[in-house]
């Protein structure tokens, strides 16, 4: 009678873990067959709502304004105005003047007019009263760095940065002195209106 209690017992038993493994696959298997669809409609979303571009995208940076516009011509007419007080005399000195722009640089041409003979007995008087006014001499401040101040900057020269660059002539030349200057805030300043002063030269010169 006791082993017949046992079998039974242990026959009960056995089939409610068997239910229980069948009824847990079951679960496994509703578990896993939908979700894999799911998930990959939430990425789906989350991509289209975190990447979606226009159709027609404009990838220019915004609010960047165009650099002032001036030509070689302009050029030309300013260092005869800043430099000389004058304009060019004929179409051939511009062209001439705009070949050593174009084909030896900025301060080629620079130099040229600095160290003219024409600069520098147009600015004599103007640069021996600048000397007395400050109590200078011509060693103190080179005549050619008063000369690049009045081409570039269009004014005399601060005694502080006078000295300085009349340092850097005598050790590296007048090319250095029109980059360095030309290179200054204050040059940077005086482009930014450039386009005014190239209208006014050409008002002002026939060439």
């Amino acid at each position: 009678m006791k082993t017949l209690i046992f079998k039974n017992r242990y026959f009960l038993v056995c089939s409610i873990i068997l239910g229980l493994l069948v009824i847990t696959s079951c679960e496994k298997e509703d578990a896993f067959s939908e979700p894999v669809q799911s998930i990959e409609n939430i990425d789906s979303e989350i991509q289209q709502k975190r990447f979606s571009t226009p159709d027609d995208p404009d990838f220019r940076p915004p609010n960047i304004p165009s650099p002032p516009q001036f030509n070689a011509l302009c050029v030309v007419r300013l260092a005869y105005l800043s430099y000389l007080e004058r304009c060019p005399e004929n179409q051939s000195v511009v062209n001439g003047w705009i070949s050593v722009l174009l084909t030896r640089g900025f301060d080629d041409l620079a130099e040229g007019f600095i160290t003219s003979h024409e600069a520098s007995v147009k600015w004599e008087h103007r640069y021996r009263s600048f000397l007395q006014r400050n109590h200078l001499n011509r060693h103190q401040i080179d005549k050619q760095v008063y000369i690049a101040y009045r081409g570039l900057l269009l004014r005399e020269p601060d005694v502080n940065g006078g000295i300085g660059w009349t340092h850097n002539l005598r050790q590296f030349g007048i090319k250095f002195v029109a980059n360095g200057i030309a290179n200054s805030q204050e040059f940077a300043n005086r482009l930014a209106n450039i386009s005014t002063e190239c209208t006014n030269a050409n008002n002002q010169c026939q060439f």
